[in-house]
C-alpha cells in the first residue's frame, strides 16, 4: 500500500496488488552467523539471509472501495435474455460485480513464537480483513492489536499450528553511520526479497511528531513497508516505513523507524492496544545564540521554555519560562523535536531529573510526565515548539495562578494590572495591558523612555495581559532571529505609542 505524507516526494513503501507471496525458506534455528567481509567483494549475507526469511511475512488486506454506496442506476434486462446473469453479477454484487474490494500487500516480522507480528499501521489501515502468508505458504487470518499512527505501527497477532520462527531487537542507538544493513520484505508482491545497503543518516524528521528515522540506501520499494532492517548481527534495528522517490521506486532512499522507539511502542501495543505518552505541558524553543546570550548562557545548547500550558504538569512547578532544558532523565536535549520524544517514552507518573539553565546557572530539578491525550495533540509551529507539547490538558484542574508573578526584562519589572496598580499610578479602567512597576537608570528601558506607571498593551502587535505573556513573546521572537520588537505602550491616562526595544 502506497501512503503519501506531508513532505516532497516521499510516499510509504507498501504495495497494491494480487500477487502470490513467493518466499520458500528453511526454518530459523540456531544463532545467526555475523556476515564478515574482507573487502566489499567479499560481502555476503546468504547464511544470514537463510535464518532469518523465516520470521518475515507477507501481509495482505482487503477493504471495501465504497463501490457499494453506488447510486447509479441498474440498467433493466428483460427476463430470459441472453446477458441477464452478466448485468445481475456486475451490478448487484455477483462474481466480479460491486462492491469491489481492494486489496494491498505489505510486510512484517514475527517478534514471538506465538504469533506477534509487527508491520506498518499505513499498511492495515482501514483494512476489513487482514490475512499474513508465511515463508512456506501458509496463510492464516490476523487479528489487530493495536496501532500507533504517530509513528505508524502496527502490530497483529495470528494463532499458528505450532512455534513460530521470531526475530530479536537489537539497538539502534548503535549503529555508525555506514554500516552495513539488509531489508527483507515483500516488495511488489516478490515476497522474501534481500536487499543490501548501508546506513546513509540517523536521525531523520519527515512528517510526524516522534520521528527519528534511520535513513539507509538498501532498495525498499512498494510492499517492503513493515519489513525489518537488520544489522549484521541478524537483529532488527528498524522497521521499513517511507521512501524519498519522484516515481515510487527505489533511488536509495529509504526510511526504517529505530527499534530504540519502536520496542517500547509495540511493547504498549502489546500489553494495552494503545500507547501511553507522557507529556510535561511545557513550550519549548530552539536556542539560538541571541536567545542563548539574553537567557545568561553563551553556549546555544539544549531547548528553552518559551510558555508553559495552564493547568499542565508543570503548572506550579518546577520550570520557570525562559529556563534551558539541558537533559532530560540523562538524555541530553540538543533541539526542539528531542525533548518530546524522551518525555513521551520516560516512565509516566514517576519523578525524571532534569538538568537546566536558569539565569545563568546549572541546576538539577524533578518533573513528572502525565499521561498525554493524544486525541488533544495540536500541531504547531516548529519555531515555537515541538508538536506534542502542544496538548491541550483537561481544564478545571485546581493550579495556582502565576499571572501575578512579575517578570524582570531589559532592566523593566512588569506586573499584573490590577486595582492596587490602577490606583497608585492613577490608570484610567479603559487601559488593559501590563503594568512597567519599575525602570532600572541606564538599561534599554529606560533609553526607549518607558517609565513606572506605564502599561505594556501589545508585543509585536498581539495584545499581552499577564507579564508572562510579555516575557513568552520576546522570547519566540529573539528564537525567530528578530533584533528588535515594537511595543505598543499606553500611558496612565490612555495615550498610546510604539517604542522599539532593541533585543539583545
Amino acid at each position: 500500500m502506497s501512503k503519501a505524507v506531508d513532505f516532497p516526494l516521499v510516499s510509504r513503501a507498501a504495495g497494491f496488488g494480487l500477487i502470490a507471496a513467493l518466499a520458500l525458506a528453511t526454518p530459523l534455528s540456531g544463532p545467526v552467523n555475523r556476515a564478515e567481509a574482507v573487502n566489499l567483494a567479499d560481502v555476503s549475507v546468504a547464511d544470514m539471509a537463510e535464518k532469518l526469511l523465516p520470521s518475515v511475512v507477507n501481509i495482505s488486506i482487503s477493504q471495501d472501495d465504497g463501490s457499494g454506496d453506488d447510486t447509479r442506476p441498474v440498467p433493466k434486462v428483460p427476463e430470459g435474455q441472453p446477458f441477464e446473469d452478466l448485468f445481475d453479477d456486475f451490478f448487484n454484487g455477483g462474481p466480479g460485480g460491486r462492491p469491489h474490494p481492494v486489496s494491498a500487500l505489505g510486510s512484517g516480522f514475527i517478534v514471538d513464537p506465538d504469533g506477534i507480528i509487527v508491520t506498518n499501521n499505513h499498511v492495515i489501515e482501514d483494512a476489513d480483513t487482514i490475512e499474513v502468508t508465511l515463508s512456506d505458504g501458509t496463510s492464516l487470518d490476523a487479528t489487530l492489536l493495536g496501532v500507533d499512527d504517530q509513528t505508524d505501527l502496527a502490530v497483529l497477532k495470528v494463532n499458528p499450528d505450532k512455534p513460530l520462527p521470531a526475530v530479536k531487537f537489537g539497538d539502534s542507538r548503535k549503529v555508525r553511520i555506514g554500516e552495513w544493513v539488509v531489508a527483507i520484505g515483500n516488495p511488489f508482491g516478490l515476497g522474501g526479497s534481500v536487499t543490501l545497503g548501508i546506513v546513509s543518516a540517523r536521525g531523520r524528521t519527515l512528517d510526524g511528531p516522534y520521528d527519528n528515522f534511520i535513513q539507509t540506501d538498501a532498495a525498499i520499494n512498494k510492499g517492503n513497508s513493515g519489513g525489518p532492517l537488520f544489522n549484521m548481527e541478524g537483529e532488527v534495528i528498524g522497521i521499513n516505513t517511507a521512501i524519498l522517490s519522484p516515481s515510487g521506486g527505489s533511488i536509495g532512499i529509504g526510511f526504517s523507524v529505530p527499534s530504540e522507539l519502536a520496542e517500547n511502542v509495540i511493547d504498549q501495543l502489546i500489553e494495552y492496544g494503545r500507547t501511553r505518552r507522557g507529556w510535561l505541558g511545557i513550550r519549548v524553543l530552539e536556542v539560538s545564540d541571541e536567545l542563548a546570550a539574553s537567557l545568561g548562557d553563551d553556549d546555544p545548547a539544549g531547548v528553552a521554555i518559551g510558555s508553559i500550558i495552564e493547568g499542565g504538569p508543570s503548572d506550579g512547578g518546577p520550570f520557570e519560562e525562559g529556563d534551558i532544558i539541558l537533559r532530560f532523565d540523562g538524555h541530553p536535549i540538543e533541539s526542539p523535536r528531542d525533548l518530546p520524544r524522551f518525555v513521551a517514552e520516560s516512565r509516566i507518573g514517576e519523578p525524571a531529573e532534569v538538568e537546566i539553565l536558569r539565569d545563568g546557572m546549572r541546576m538539577t530539578v524533578e518533573a513528572t510526565p502525565e499521561l498525554l491525550d493524544e486525541p488533544a495533540v495540536v500541531s504547531g509551529d516548529a519555531e515555537t515548539i515541538a508538536p506534542p507539547e502542544l496538548a491541550t490538558p483537561d481544564n478545571g484542574a485546581d493550579m495556582p495562578d502565576t499571572a501575578d508573578i512579575p517578570v524582570r526584562l531589559y532592566g523593566m519589572t512588569l506586573g499584573q494590572l490590577d486595582d492596587n496598580g490602577r490606583a497608585l499610578y492613577q490608570i484610567g479602567a479603559d487601559v488593559e495591558g501590563v503594568l512597567i512597576t519599575e525602570v532600572e537608570e541606564g538599561s534599554a528601558a529606560a533609553e526607549e523612555g518607558l517609565l513606572p506607571g506605564m502599561v505594556i498593551a501589545e508585543v509585536a502587535q498581539d495584545a499581552v495581559a499577564t507579564p508572562q505573556d510579555v516575557r513568552s513573546r520576546i522570547v519566540r521572537l529573539i528564537s525567530d532571529g528578530r533584533r528588535s520588537v515594537s511595543l505598543m505602550v499606553a500611558s496612565p491616562n490612555g495615550d498610546l505609542k510604539v517604542v522599539s526595544l532593541v533585543l539583545e
